[in-house]
């Protein structure tokens, strides 16, 4: 009879503990993460939750009191860990029957840490390090779900062998161009959703529309909303080379198309640059599809309060190009793309300046003719792109202002109101600076930009060298626009919500790409292959894309998120998506009122009157264009106020300021809308 075998002379004993382990680790965070309130209400709505809990086996229950209860099942969560593990295991093991499943053992050491540390954290933080680090464990469960997922689904299937020759390239961009154009499809069919519900709004979204119209109808560069030409807002002029399109078809939603085409095209240069780095394009094809899967990049799309347009995205794809064009040595296709990205907005040219200022670098001691002359241009780069910062902010805007400072200065709440107040603040109370800096909200900003990349840019610290004068002023940002401390402190951050991060990306990508390079490999086993990290290009896209896909079902608002399935969320299809009477009630309101009319109206109203001669904006907040007094211009013809808006503070007619100050200068309309909509003529305009 023969006898079992110790523990160290067993094959498979030592894999299949670590497996069971890393099983078991991964269920109990899960379990955490999908039980406790504070965390999984970081996740997703309730709705989402409950049916989450009863595909595995546990219930969402609400007691007497109204409160809400997450009791996951730790069997049926670790029944979903472990059919993945066995089935790759079986897999493994017919496929090398000698290695595969210690190898795939050895592969999921990455999530067996990830989760034992996470666990740790969980354990010690609310008792030794206090209750600011519980709550950002707390915070940040979105992102820890997503790694430990993306870890345990990286390490399934088997380590592919680096191709010799990479002949299925075209094939693959092939792929990555059909990715893109479904992403572009579906993101303008929502955008476009939102404008016939009515739901875009003028500020930030319309008005550059608005800015076409009066351009080529004589008004100049501007929009209504206030005095002056544009440029005082902004040095933000690329969306003025849609003219010639714009002419052809003069509507708001092919400002939209040409948006989310913007953005999707990006996936070009990106895998361009994935292949170059890595010399894989597997590597490269995993890296575009991250792309179109990185929620920070869909608040570009759809941004808070649901702007669904910047110029920003006309841009993206422009830096992206330079980049890879530089890379080329394509130096008048560099300048090209780099010109147009100064054109998007003034604060383009830190990211310019900082691509520059590395691409200098990384050739500054190099001997051959060719590198040397990239490095004379790569400095002219950064040079020109400083000038043009300094310029746009110190001269050009306050000319166009009157005179007073850049309007974002006040951003910066308590660092100063202007940009000589933050140079001075910075240089006498740098403590006071660095708290801001340093602090947990930009180690947030730091995992927001960085998990959905599959952490791959923080490989490549010089390469992000470029974004940092970009990532430190989103990190000193104090919007605080709220009424009181509560609204300040319950305000989303600028990163990702709003669109400040836009040209960040491509440096973040830049980055990720070059963190694909396979190393050289040498007789000695790196640190990340000890730890059973992915070493191959393929592999380490894969992790980027899987970890874009599994941030982006708790973060992204397009259908790649469980929000947009949520009959329950505010930003959901139910509330937002689906057909409404909106639109088609305005457009029996519009009928009524001459082209040549000028039109106060509420915000959602405008993206109707841009071609209107005048839409004037109507609401609470005081605008130069009526010399910062309540109310509208005294040219003002007719207002059109929105009831059922999410804003509106005005319900009926005895809510409107004028009918109750002024009732012998309006006249309100007969309504035909049910009273969504609320419409007064001037008196003198009936006459």
């Amino acid at each position: 009879m023969s006898r079992p075998l110790p523990l160290k002379q067993s094959p498979l004993l030592l894999p299949v503990f670590r497996l069971a382990t890393t099983a078991l680790l991964a269920a109990l965070m899960l379990w955490l993460l999908l039980g406790d309130q504070n965390c999984w209400q970081q996740l997703w709505p309730n709705d989402i939750q409950a049916h989450l809990l009863h595909w595995t086996g546990g219930q969402l229950r609400t007691d007497s009191a109204d409160r809400v209860h997450s009791e996951p099942a730790f069997i049926g969560l670790l029944s979903v860990v472990l059919l993945p593990l066995l089935t790759a295991a079986a897999w493994q093991r017919r496929r090398q029957p000698s290695s595969g499943l210690t190898e795939l053992a050895h592969r999921t050491t990455p999530a067996s840490i990830f989760a034992a540390v996470w666990l740790l954290l969980w354990l010690v933080a609310p008792a030794a390090l206090g209750a600011d680090f519980t709550a950002f464990v707390f915070t940040t469960s979105a992102f820890s779900l997503a790694l430990l997922l993306a870890l345990l689904l990286n390490a399934l299937p088997a380590p592919a062998k680096q191709p010799t020759a990479d002949a299925s390239g075209q094939r693959r961009l092939l792929l990555v161009l059909l990715a893109a154009l479904l992403w572009q499809t579906v993101s303008f069919q929502l955008n476009r959703s939102l404008y016939d519900n009515l739901l875009v709004p003028h500020g930030d979204s319309a008005m550059y529309e608005e800015h076409l119209w009066n351009t080529w109808h004589g008004k100049g560069f501007r929009s209504y909303l206030d005095q002056g030409l544009f440029l005082g807002e902004h040095i933000q002029v690329v969306h003025l080379l849609l003219l010639p399109l714009h002419l052809l078809w003069p509507h708001y939603l092919l400002l939209e198309w040409l948006s989310t085409a913007c953005l999707a095209l990006c996936v070009v240069p990106i895998f361009s640059l994935a292949r170059r780095w890595s010399g894989c394009s597997r590597a490269a094809f995993w890296l575009a599809l991250a792309w179109l899967l990185y929620f920070p990049m869909h608040y570009l799309d759809i941004a808070i309060d649901l702007k669904t347009l910047r110029p920003s995205c006309y841009g993206l794809p422009a830096l992206f190009w330079g980049i890879d064009f530089a890379e080329r040595r394509r130096l008048k296709s560099a300048s090209a793309c780099f010109l147009i990205a100064l054109l998007t907005q003034e604060d383009f040219a830190l990211i310019t300046g900082g691509i520059g200022l590395v691409l200098w670098l990384l050739r500054l001691r190099q001997s051959d003719p060719d590198q040397r002359a990239i490095a004379r241009w790569s400095a002219g780069l950064a040079a020109a792109s400083a000038a043009w910062v300094l310029l746009a902010v110190l001269v050009v805007i306050p000319a166009f202002r009157g005179g007073e400072v850049v309007h974002y200065s006040r951003y910066f709440g308590d660092l100063g109101n202007s940009p000589g107040d933050l140079v001075k603040t910075a240089l006498t109370q740098p403590a006071k600076v660095a708290a801001i800096l340093f602090s947990q909200r930009t180690l947030l900003y730091v995992l927001v930009l960085s998990v959905p990349a599959g952490l791959l840019p923080l490989r490549r610290p010089l390469l992000l060298f470029a974004g940092l004068a970009t990532f430190t002023m989103l990190s000193l940002i104090q919007l605080g626009n709220g009424p009181d401390d509560a609204a300040r402190s319950a305000e989303l951050p600028p990163v990702p919500y709003h669109h400040f991060h836009a040209p960040l990306l491509p440096v973040i990508f830049w980055a990720a790409a070059a963190a694909l390079k396979l190393t050289a490999g040498n007789s000695r086993r790196s640190w990340a292959e000890r730890l059973g990290l992915p070493r191959l290009p393929a592999e380490k896209a894969r992790l980027a894309c899987l970890c874009a896909a599994l941030t982006a079902a708790s973060g992204s608002l397009l259908p790649c998120g469980a929000v947009y399935w949520s009959d329950q969320a505010e930003w959901g299809r139910a509330k937002l998506y689906r057909p409404t009477d909106r639109g088609e009630k305005l457009q029996r309101v519009l009928a009524k009122i001459p082209p040549t009319a000028r039109v106060a109206a509420t915000d959602y109203v405008h993206t109707r009157l841009t071609h209107y001669e005048r839409s004037y904006d109507y609401s609470d907040y005081l605008r130069a264009v009526n010399n910062y007094r309540p109310g509208v211009p005294a040219d003002t013809d007719f207002i059109i106020i929105d009831t059922g808006h999410r804003y509106s503070t005005i319900r009926r007619p005895q809510d409107i300021r004028e009918l109750r100050d002024q009732p012998e200068q309006w006249q309100l309309l007969p309504d035909e809308t049910d009273g969504l909509f609320l419409v007064l003529r001037r008196a003198a305009a009936a006459e």
